[in-house]
């Protein structure tokens, strides 16, 4: 499964009304104004204070120009690394899972892996190193209750330092996997 670009995951008209620009509009200015040559941190800086462009949008309109101009291609880091994620909401709360993620014997029963855990803060983030050396964290966000009221989180997991483009989609698919697999044991 190829990595959507952020064209594919972010509308133009949903840039147009948080930035007062299209993606066309955007990158003529950037080049224009020769971002081709700069580095990520420096565009973004530009969009922010040249144009007050909100940080998460400039972030966006940044990684947008990068893979448009061919300096970064979809899921790859502005250091030429490589990540991948993803995101499933679970109905429980954050003290209930965080045994699943804290616990190896309870992680390894959804994970099916036994990577070693560098850190975290309960009940909300998990750090663990794969064996490859590649790093994933886990975030804990709470959501407002179900319709039926039942409490909801939602569980990122973000998987950097792969070691090239095609260890991407086989990563995402591991973790949409991993995390069904999770929901199935928390939602019952």
């Amino acid at each position: 499964m190829a990595t959507r670009s952020n064209a594919e995951q972010v509308g133009d008209e949903r840039l147009r009304d948080a930035t007062g620009r299209s993606r066309v509009e955007w990158y003529a200015l950037l080049d224009d104004a020769g971002a081709q040559e700069w580095d990520h941190t420096r565009i973004a800086r530009w969009l922010g204070g040249e144009h007050d462009v909100d940080g998460w949008w400039a972030q966006s309109v940044t990684v947008g120009y990068e893979q448009s101009r061919g300096l970064r291609a979809p899921g790859q880091r502005s250091d030429g690394s490589w990540e991948a994620g993803a995101t499933k909401t679970l109905y429980t709360t954050r003290e209930a899972l965080w045994p699943h993620l804290a616990d190896d014997d309870l992680r390894r029963d959804w994970l099916d892996v036994d990577w070693e855990m560098v850190g975290g803060t309960e009940p909300r983030s998990l750090r663990l190193t794969a064996a490859d050396g590649s790093r994933v964290s886990l975030v804990v966000d709470a959501m407002p209750p179900g319709r039926d009221g039942r409490p909801k989180v939602r569980l990122s997991a973000q998987h950097v330092r792969l070691p090239d483009a095609e260890a991407v989609g086989e990563t995402k698919k591991f973790w949409r996997d991993a995390l069904t697999a999770l929901a199935a044991i928390v939602n019952g």
